[in-house]
């Protein structure tokens, strides 16, 4: 039943979707259907409730379970392609959350708010893990947030590219092409003053640097 009514609410939108036309989709009568949920709301709720745990277990399991390797480009790169595979695999339910079909968006974006808040801070552990072993100069604690933000922002780009820019791109080549672009950001995120304590240290001492020029 689900199924049936995830179709019709990405065809005609939440407004345009009826209970009678759930229970035609579904091959029940409509009393069936009022049995299982007692209004639209509540069988709309359950439908994202079951593309959320869907699509945030598909994020969980791109992610990687521990910040190994010294080529950032290869790592980011990896990510990004199992995290849009996932997208590719699953295009209905992430034009949902991403592109905001089917209707009822509000509704859409809080149930997906607090996942992301979670998915932000499990990539903001893994890059602070990272920057401490392989970029020591950057303040790994400053820097971890922002970077984690960021990176969540490239991977909800580039799923939005691979869903209305389908003939474009491949989950394998956007994943590396952005996980090049992310990782072309570091030297500039190890001279920030903002996250970097040397930085910070060399603007403190003005006179020096004058020397120095």
């Amino acid at each position: 039943m689900l199924d049936a009514a995830f179709e019709l609410f990405l065809e005609h939108g939440y407004d345009g979707t009826s209970m009678e036309a759930v229970a035609r989709a579904a091959g029940v009568s409509k009393p069936v259907v009022y049995d299982c949920f007692a209004s639209k709301e509540e069988l709309f709720t359950a439908l994202l409730r079951r593309e959320e745990t869907r699509v945030l277990g598909q994020i969980a399991a791109a992610l990687p379970r521990q910040a190994d390797g010294e080529d950032a480009a290869l790592v980011l790169g990896d990510a990004l392609t199992a995290f849009l595979r996932a997208v590719a695999d699953s295009p209905q339910a992430y034009r949902v959350i991403f592109l905001g079909e089917g209707g009822a968006n509000a509704a859409v974006a809080q149930h997906i708010r607090a996942g992301r808040r979670d998915q932000v801070g499990a990539i903001a552990a893994l890059v602070g893990e990272w920057l401490s072993r392989h970029r020591p100069g950057v303040d790994a604690g400053v820097a971890a947030p922002l970077v984690a933000h960021a990176l969540v922002g490239v991977a909800e780009g580039a799923a939005r590219a691979l869903l209305t820019e389908e003939t474009a791109w491949t989950p394998e080549s956007l994943g590396r092409a952005l996980g090049a672009l992310a990782a072309g950001g570091l030297p500039a995120l190890e001279q920030s003053s903002v996250v970097s304590p040397q930085s910070s240290e060399a603007g403190s001492e003005p006179s020096q640097l004058t020397t120095d020029v």
